[in-house]
């Protein structure tokens, strides 16, 4: 691995799914703002991150948005497996699909909290505005589908107490980049920041977990490549490329 990949690893949050809470929201209390990105093995692969090749400018931007964020969150049995071979340790379950739905329903209920949506198709973020408001009770103040410029006349000072959630799902790496890109402002705006990517598809019933017992045998991966082979086959058949990194010393 090169010396890019080692340094993002090495960043990648340790902690069970509680005290990662606990750490983000005292994080978002001390500071303001707070930045969460979510990492697994295929983006590693897709954006050519395990090689010594010339970076990119755009590489370079992605690589610098994943060092300047306040937590990096594992994602997927693939990365989980790269991680234990290479340093030694088990990582947490802290992908997106799971660990959101848990974060939000382990925010105090004395806590206030707004919620902000940009990403996916107008019909997506419709449907999750709905799952949001059903599933946790939440206000979502502004939902702005992808395929447009994000309004912030949207986003007007934030009233002392409440909690901002802004939720980004543009698919990686342009979330990232897009959320480094309006850093000052998403500080200035007092977000706390997660990069979803697809997760509002899940939320708005436009794509469909695997059965419980897939997911207790880590295959889910396969489900989801098998449901929807246009969107996830590539991602799959990137992350086979796993056996490479296993098998080196």
């Amino acid at each position: 691995m090169n010396t890019h990949l080692i340094e993002i690893l090495s960043k990648l949050t340790l902690l069970d799914p509680e005290n990662t809470t606990k750490d983000i929201l005292k994080t978002y209390e001390e500071q303001g703002n707070c930045i969460i990105h979510f990492l697994y093995f295929a983006n590693i692969i897709l954006n050519i991150l395990d090689t010594e090749d010339r970076i990119s400018p755009k590489k370079e931007d992605f690589i610098q948005a994943l060092l300047k964020w306040d937590f990096l969150l594992p994602d997927g049995i693939a990365l989980k497996l790269l991680y234990k071979k290479h340093f030694g340790k088990e990582l947490p379950n802290l992908n997106g699909t799971d660990f959101l739905p848990f974060f939000l329903s382990s925010i105090p209920k004395d806590k206030k909290v707004e919620i902000f949506l940009y990403g996916a198709s107008p019909e997506v973020i419709g449907k999750t505005v709905e799952y949001i408001k059903e599933s946790f009770n939440f206000p979502v103040i502004s939902a702005q589908h992808g395929f447009q410029e994000f309004d912030w006349s949207k986003m007007s000072s934030k009233e002392k107490g409440i909690i901002r959630i802004f939720l980004v799902g543009r698919g990686s790496p342009l979330q990232e980049l897009w959320v480094e890109k309006n850093r000052k402002k998403l500080e200035e705006m007092e977000c706390l920041v997660f990069t979803v990517g697809g997760l509002l598809d899940f939320w708005s019933g436009t794509e469909k977990r695997a059965p419980g017992w897939m997911r207790k045998l880590k295959i889910e991966w396969l489900y989801r490549a098998l449901s929807n082979p246009k969107k996830n086959l590539k991602k799959t058949l990137v992350s086979l490329q796993l056996v490479r990194f296993l098998i080196k010393k």
